[in-house]
């Protein structure tokens, strides 16, 4: 990694350290979703970096990838658990970063579940590591604690304009012969749950990637395909961003681009047994003496 790079990766994990410090004082009881997440983006471009993917707003049983639409009135209610999650990148050098906000004390023995297995997690991230044992130490901390990890969700590796890059980073014991080597850049992010410990995708689709160009009959298809690969550098998006297609067409446009498999889709992600969820996720450098990027 030279050294243009390695100080990108520094500089995008600030900012999210930062950024997520500050957001997750407006998570407060009758905040709206939309709110909060704009608010979180305008931060991160504020401070002159680039949205990585779509910020996150995650409650309760729902686990990942959760963004509010222009027309969402959803509100933070007086007990939830939220999860924020964002990406924050610098010349295509990415930091990813997570926390869970509390409302309800009852779940702080969680959320500090989350946050212990991540630590622990984040020592072994050095050359050599079997990224089988990572999962074993994230698993065995929040088992010994009573809860379950998230089996079928897990963490990756982080590369230049690429938010999953390589082999994921699990949450659980795995045999691989995967393991790290110098300077990859790693997200490590724990999920726990006092639920079944399995996330289903639910029929709630508000985040997409562009995967391939299709020929496409719409032109606003077109035009969204085209804003995709060039404007978010084939990066995770989101609809509420889009105001060059107009809003009549946009969902005809995103539905053949869907069916053509031109862009990938990222559905909302729910416990299957209803239980709450918290997370924590860190950047990490792989080092012999690991550098977290996302810390403050």
């Amino acid at each position: 990694m030279d050294n243009t790079t390695y100080n990108n990766y520094i500089k995008a994990g600030a900012i999210a350290a930062r950024v997520l410090s500050d957001a997750r004082k407006k998570v407060v009881s009758g905040a709206t979703y939309l709110n909060i997440i704009q608010q979180t983006e305008q931060m991160i471009t504020d401070a002159g970096a680039q949205l990585a993917c779509p910020s996150t707003i995650s409650v309760n049983d729902i686990a990942a990838h959760y963004t509010p639409l222009l027309n969402d009135t959803s509100t933070i209610g007086d007990n939830d658990v939220v999860k924020l999650d964002i990406g924050v990148m610098i010349d295509g050098c990415i930091a990813d970063t997570a926390t869970t906000i509390c409302l309800d004390s009852n779940y702080n023995d969680m959320n500090n579940t989350a946050k212990s297995a991540l630590e622990k997690a984040l020592k072994l991230a050095i050359p050599g590591t079997n990224v089988g044992n990572i999962g074993g130490v994230i698993e065995s901390e929040i088992i010994s604690k009573g809860y379950n990890p998230i089996v079928n969700l897990s963490g990756h590796v982080l590369s230049s304009y690429e938010l999953h890059s390589g082999f994921s980073i699990p949450n659980i014991k795995t045999n691989t012969k995967d393991t790290l080597s110098e300077d990859m850049v790693l997200a490590i992010e724990p999920f726990v749950t006092d639920g079944r410990g399995l996330i289903k995708e639910i029929n709630k689709v508000q985040i997409f990637r562009y995967i391939a160009q299709r020929p496409t009959r719409l032109p606003a298809a077109r035009k969204l395909l085209d804003l995709a690969k060039t404007k978010y550098h084939s990066m995770p998006f989101t609809s509420r961003w889009i105001s060059d297609v107009s809003p009549l067409m946009l969902d005809s446009a995103l539905r053949q681009l869907s069916d053509s498999k031109a862009i990938y889709l990222y559905p909302v992600l729910k416990e299957t047994g209803s239980g709450i969820v918290a997370q924590a996720e860190h950047t990490v450098i792989v080092r012999d003496k690991p550098i977290v990027t996302t810390k403050i």
